[in-house]
């Protein structure tokens, strides 16, 4: 931990990150979501189910960080 200035900024750039994996897997999710049935023909890609399982673990990583800086904030241990 740092100044507050530099915890503020840790914070929103771990915002940002948040917000672009989440974006980045509604996305990919909508894509294998339209390979499945009723929408595509019943057969999403291996490449896109892989797609979609790195972009899963991105938005946990991203998820974690913003969880363990909430924690600190929580329990005073961030001013």
């Amino acid at each position: 931990m740092g100044t507050p200035e530099e915890n503020r900024k840790e914070e929103e750039m771990i915002i940002e990150r948040v917000r672009q994996a989440f974006e980045r897997r509604q996305t990919v999710f909508l894509k294998v979501r339209h390979q499945f049935y009723s929408l595509g023909n019943g057969q999403p890609t291996p490449a896109s189910l892989d797609e979609l399982d790195q972009v899963n673990a991105e938005y946990k990583a991203a998820q974690a960080e913003m969880d363990r800086v909430t924690d600190e904030i929580r329990t005073g241990k961030r001013p």
